[in-house]
Order: structure tokens, then C-alpha cells, then sequence
């Protein structure tokens, strides 16, 4: 498939193309006869459809005429490129096809090698396939069509560079021959020095380092950056005293250069004082002249090295204190020390910091998400749900706040304003049919754990309706159909639909042995049961909060998705495809037991009842009857 980030970007280019092209017969002096005329001109016209289909981001049809128009005219050499660079993105991986594909390309630019747009197209290209010989082939022929311009000889400079690295040192000198003429024209920058050091560092010339540093210094010795490159290279050769001397000498000449006051303070950490360092690292972050993206920078680049680091955490902390008591009113800082909270799986902390950002920026959503995720994670539902209920305030209206927020009242224990929530919601607002179903089959979850059984039905016929293909919407009527021994047969076939869709989910495999179970077809139920235990962890535990909204949603049958794809949701604000069900669930092995029970298998049955008393303790009087009298209570018929 083509990506189409990367045809998005040659968008203008083939426009300026399908011009250049349309003229190009036009301007043609060769004589030919008319029946040639005549498929250049047809060739030409379908370049241009092929133009106006990409355009339309129809790129099949865009490659269907581009082939057609080369077919047509195959001499021309700007359909030749065009075709050779649509057989590259279109089969990356096939070596052939490359092959081909830069041989028509050249074929192409050997024709026109005064095009200076092709050309940069063709070192772009063999650059990204890293084609080293051909981007030197290409470098050097818009070298010999453009000798003065300076960028054609840097690149041909970069190219030889790159083939010095890749193992042909015996282009080490025209490198540096080359960026030594350019600095002849524009003379001395710190960009040429450092192509030119690397040349020197590949035949190891540490004596030609440390002249062109010099040189370089000399050449503007009054400039900050200059010092903090001198700095950065003399410390890249292990010279520190060399290092520390430039370094501090970039920060002399510009107090609020922060790159170099930081790039200072980490050299001193690097070099083991990390008393120097945090005493250096902490006046900076004070320094009013220092810009705020610096402290930023240097703040996240330290906790990505160190974060996992247990012995750094108080200085990352003494590091976010100061940086937060200095930039109070920016809540990148509080997000930012949010997201290093998370990570150290403090998600309540976390949530406290959120507080901030969306006080300072309520207009972003992912704040308002992020802070209710944090809250989930730590346990407090209805934090979560305030959290979002603020939310909708700001964004009234829409689902992606409102959703999670009647899934976390139902978890914090009120499910009556998790339905308020929904019946409130104008649903005839709802365009998108799957959205409606998800919608219809949240309610449906709601309405049957408030024994709403009914209206629980009716909304989940009402998500079908929407949606014919909302598998989770079926498999939980199907279960609670199950449940309450009502309308069987239409169970079983919903049932045998999931599971045909989705036959290594143990949630719809559960089900549907359930279903079949309460049918009173014993022998097929255990054949599904067995199917789903094949499939179980069994030391598995309730170990995410998904499975823990499963479970709680559900009234511990775990068979509705929406409140992980809520969960998901949250922090993405897409919905999710479903997973399958906890492995090992208390459920689950009560069902085996039952089944099992019912085929006459006993000893098994009973085995089964006792892996669900301990995944759930708290069921453990009726569990236990079914152990000690080793059978079903008839009760429960």
C-alpha cells in the first residue's frame, strides 16, 4: 500500500509536473510522424487525468494512468521518473522492483540533468533508500550542471563524507577539499567545521580536530555558540579541561543562552560533580533570563535519562519544585511533572498536579482526559467522573467526556445518574450509526444492573439496529437473555454469531456455553467451555483496571467491552476493538462447575467451584454449598 504521508508531500511537485509536461510537447522540436503526435499528445492527456486523481488522493487510478501515459510515450523522460518513483513507493520491499525503479529514474535524469527540482528529488530519494553510490552519482552530476551554487556543493561534500564513512576512506580528502572551498566563499562556520572534523575523526587526525576547532574559535571568538560547538567537540574527544573551558566561556558571553548554561550543568554532571551540576542546573532554571523552553528542554531530556534511576529522584523532584516555583503559570511545567508522577505509578499525584493544567488551559481535552485516566488508575471513580463532569462544561455535548463519565458514577456506585446521564443525552444528535449503537449498549449495561430489564433489551435491540455488527451488544443480550431464560433460540444464534466472529474470545466462547447450558444441551455447552478453559491463564488475576470495570459494570460477568473501550477512550479519545475477558474469572469457573455438574462429571465440577471461590471469596456461601453438597442447589435452578 503507498503510504500517503509520503505522497502528500510530492503533491505540489507533480502539479508543477502535469504543467511543465502539458508544454513539454508543445515545445518540441523533433519531427515525427502524426500517429506519433498523436499518442504523445493522448499520453499527455492521461499524465494529467493521473495528476488530478492523485490530487484527489485516488492513487490507484493515479498509478493506472501513469503507467498507461508512459506506455503510450515510454522515450519521454519525465514519465519515465514519474513511473520509476511510483514503482518504488508502491513496492518498497521488493528488490527488483527497486532496482528497476532507480534505473528508470536515471534513465530519466540523464535526459534532463539541467532540472534542478529533479535532481534533489533524486538525492532525496536515494538518500531515503540509502542508495550511498547512486546519491554520490546523482550529487555529482547537478554538481557538473550547477558548479556555483554553494548548497550543490555542500551536498556533493556531504556525499563524498558518507561514502568515507561507509568504508571508502580514500574520499576523506575530497570532502574536506570541498568544505574547505566553501569556506573560501562564505567563509568560517561551525556547520563546515563540524563536516569537516568528522572527516578528520574517521582517519582518527585528532591533531586536524583540534586545528580546525581552533580556527573555528578564532574566527568568531565573540560569538556564544561558537564556544558552546568548540565545548561540545572538545568534551565528544575526552578533553575536558578544553571542554569546560569553552563551555565556560559560551556562558560568559551570553548569560541567556540557555543551551549553552544547560549543556554547562550537564558537562559537570557527566564529569562526576553532580554537586556542581545540580547547584548549576538549579540557578539556571532560576534565571529569569533564561527562556522557558530551555528549562523545559533540559528538564525532560534529564528525566528521560535518568527516570528509571531511583537514586535521581530527588533531584528530578528538587528540579520540578524549582521549576514550578519560578514558571507558576505555565501548565506544560505541571503536565509535564503530571506524566513523571504516572510514570513512577503514582496516579493520584498525578491527578493533584492536572488540577493546575486545567485550571491554566481548560481548552485541551486530552488535560481533562488525562487527569480523569489518572484518577481511574488510582482507584477513585468518581473523582474521575467529577473530573469529567467539569469537562463537559466546557465541552458541552460531547460523548467523549460524557461516556466515561456514566461509566465511572456506575463504578463509584451510582448507576441511577450514569442512566440519568444517558436518557438525558439528545441520542437523535448521534449521526455516526456505530457511535449510536455503543451508546444504545452502555445504556443496555445500566438499565439490566438496575434489573430494568426490559428497557435493558429494548436499548440493546435498539444498538443492534444502529449497528448490526456491534458483537459486544449482541453477545451481552445474548448472556442476559441467557440469564433470565427469555427468548433462547434468538440467544443461541446471537451467540453462535460472536463467536463465529471472534472464536479465541473467551468471553463470547463463555457465553455462548452458557446459552447453550441454560437450553439444557449440556454436552455442546461443556464442548464450548472447554474451548474457552483452553484459552484461560489460570493464575491469571484481576490485574487492570479494564478487567476491574468488566467486572464491576457487569455484576461480575465480564461479557460488555464498552467500558474498556470508555477506558481507552479516555486517554485517546477513540474507541477501541474489544479484548477478550479476564483470563480465569470467578464466573467462568462457576460455569464450568455448572456444566460440568450437569454432564455428570462430578469430581470436575466440583474442582471448577473451588477455582471460582478463590478468584471470588466474596461469594463464598453459595459457592460453598455447591463444594460441600457437591451438586447445584436447587435454589439457584
Amino acid at each position: 500500500m503507498v503510504t500517503l504521508r509520503k505522497l502528500s508531500l510530492h503533491k505540489l511537485f507533480f502539479v508543477l509536473l502535469a504543467i511543465a509536461f502539458a508544454g513539454s510537447f508543445l515545445c518540441s522540436a523533433k519531427k515525427s510522424s502524426w500517429d506519433d503526435d498523436a499518442r504523445r499528445r493522448k499520453a499527455s492527456y492521461l499524465y494529467i487525468e493521473a495528476i488530478e486523481a492523485f490530487m484527489d488522493e485516488n492513487y490507484n487510478l493515479y498509478g493506472e494512468l501513469l503507467n498507461r501515459a508512459y506506455s503510450l510515450d515510454p522515450d519521454d523522460p519525465e514519465l519515465k521518473m514519474r513511473v520509476g518513483e511510483w514503482t518504488l513507493l508502491t513496492n518498497p520491499n521488493d528488490s527488483a522492483a527497486i532496482e528497476k525503479g532507480f534505473q528508470m529514474l536515471f534513465e530519466g535524469y540523464r535526459q534532463k540533468p539541467a532540472d534542478y527540482f529533479e535532481g534533489n528529488q533524486m538525492l532525496s530519494l536515494t538518500s531515503n533508500y540509502r542508495r550511498w553510490d547512486d546519491n554520490l552519482r546523482a550529487a555529482e552530476m547537478m554538481a557538473g550542471q550547477f558548479p556555483d551554487r554553494n548548497e550543490v556543493k555542500l551536498q556533493l561534500g556531504r556525499s563524498y563524507l558518507v561514502k568515507a564513512m561507509t568504508g571508502d576512506t580514500s574520499y576523506i580528502r575530497r570532502a574536506v577539499d570541498i568544505f574547505s572551498g566553501l569556506e573560501d566563499r562564505v567563509g568560517k562556520s561551525a556547520q563546515l567545521s563540524d563536516l569537516k572534523i568528522r572527516a578528520f575523526a574517521i582517519s582518527g587526525d585528532t591533531a586536524a580536530i583540534v586545528r580546525e576547532l581552533g580556527e573555528l574559535y578564532s574566527a568568531s571568538p565573540e560569538d556564544s555558540y561558537t564556544a558552546l560547538a568548540v565545548g561540545q567537540i572538545f568534551g565528544s574527544l575526552q578533553r575536558p579541561d578544553s571542554a569546560l573551558r569553552y563551555l565556560d566561556r559560551a556562558c560568559e558571553l551570553d548569560s541567556t543562552n540557555g543551551n549553552a548554561i544547560l549543556m554547562r550543568a550537564q558537562f559537570l554532571q557527566e564529569q562526576g560533580d553532580s554537586a556542581a551540576f545540580e547547584r548549576e542546573a538549579l540557578r539556571a532554571i532560576k534565571s529569569p533570563d533564561l527562556e522557558f523552553e530551555s528549562k523545559m528542554k533540559f528538564v525532560v531530556n534529564y528525566i528521560h535519562t535518568y527516570a528509571n534511576d531511583s537514586a535521581q529522584q530527588p533531584r528530578i523532584d528538587s528540579l520540578f519544585e524549582t521549576l514550578l516555583d519560578v514558571n507558576s503559570g505555565e501548565p506544560d511545567v505541571y503536565r509535564l511533572y503530571a506524566e513523571y508522577l504516572a510514570s513512577r505509578q503514582l496516579p493520584l499525584q498525578a491527578a493533584e498536579q492536572m488540577d493546575y493544567v486545567v485550571s491554566l488551559d481548560p481548552s485541551d481535552p486530552g488535560n481533562w482526559l488525562f487527569q480523569a485516566q489518572m484518577y481511574v488508575t488510582g482507584g477513585d471513580f468518581k473523582a474521575a467522573a467529577d473530573v469529567l463532569s467539569d469537562a463537559s462544561k466546557i465541552f458541552p455535548g460531547d460523548l467523549t467526556f460524557i461516556r466515561p463519565e456514566a461509566v465511572y458514577r456506575s463504578l463509584s456506585g451510582d448507576t441511577d445518574e450514569a442512566i440519568r446521564l444517558l436518557e438525558n443525552y439528545p441520542d437523535s444528535t448521534i449521526t455516526n450509526q456505530e457511535t449510536l449503537s455503543e451508546f444504545k449498549s452502555m445504556l443496555g449495561d445500566f438499565y439490566y444492573q438496575k434489573h430494568r430489564r426490559d428497557d435493558a433489551f429494548a436499548a440493546y435491540e435498539e444498538a443492534l439496529n444502529a449497528n448490526p455488527y456491534n458483537y459486544m451488544a449482541m453477545n451481552n443480550v445474548a448472556y442476559y437473555y441467557a440469564e433470565t431464560d427469555t427468548l433462547l433460540d434468538k440467544a443461541e444464534s446471537y451467540a453462535r454469531r460472536v463467536v463465529r466472529h471472534e472464536p479465541d474470545n473467551t468471553t463470547y466462547l463463555d457465553t455462548y456455553a452458557w446459552v447453550l447450558y441454560k437450553k439444557g444441551d449440556y454436552e455442546a455447552a461443556r464442548e464450548q467451555i472447554d474451548k474457552t478453559l483452553e484459552l484461560v491463564v489460570f493464575d491469571s488475576s484481576i490485574d487492570s483496571i479494564d478487567a476491574t470495570i468488566h467486572e464491576i459494570e457487569t455484576g461480575g460477568k465480564p461479557a460488555s467491552d464498552t467500558p474498556q473501550d470508555v477506558v481507552e477512550e479516555t486517554v485517546s479519545g477513540t474507541t477501541q476493538e474489544a479484548a477478550p475477558v479476564n483470563s480465569g474469572s470467578a464466573e467462568l469457573f462457576d460455569h464450568a462447575g455448572d456444566i460440568y455438574f450437569r454432564c455428570g462429571k462430578i469430581d470436575e465440577a466440583v474442582d471448577y467451584w473451588k477455582k471460582a471461590l478463590d478468584r471470588n471469596p466474596d461469594d463464598s456461601d453459595r459457592i460453598k454449598a455447591k463444594i460441600k453438597n457437591r451438586k447445584i442447589i436447587e435454589n439457584e435452578l
